[in-house]
């Protein structure tokens, strides 16, 4: 076979190789139904059987009603632990902002 016949076929199936062995086709013998007939047959046959479902039923009892966490009581003022983590904060984003504006000093802009 010449490269061009080998190049044209539409069906994209290649020649054999002169070491492969060609497969036998097999056809279904006289009394063996096609595969398509057995697995319709065996999925009729799984979905004949009936599915049996419960009843949906009302529980017995009505399920007991959560009530949220209450949040603590209002507090004006502001505790001394949250006044010291906000001045830490506050230091913090002033000595960001200090070396920020050094660095920008330094390189020369």
């Amino acid at each position: 076979m010449s490269e061009q016949e080998t190049q044209g076929r539409v069906d994209g199936a290649a020649p054999p190789h002169e070491e492969q062995v060609p497969q036998a086709v097999t056809t279904p013998a006289e009394g063996d139904k096609p595969l398509s007939a057995t697995v319709q047959t065996q999925t009729h046959e799984a979905l004949s059987e009936p599915v049996h479902v419960l009843p949906a039923t009302k529980p017995d009892a009505p399920a007991p009603v959560q009530h949220p966490v209450a949040p603590p009581a209002r507090d004006d003022g502001m505790s001394f632990k949250e006044f010291s983590q906000m001045a830490g904060a506050l230091a913090f984003v002033l000595c960001f902002v200090a070396l920020g504006l050094h660095a920008i000093y330094y390189a020369g802009y």
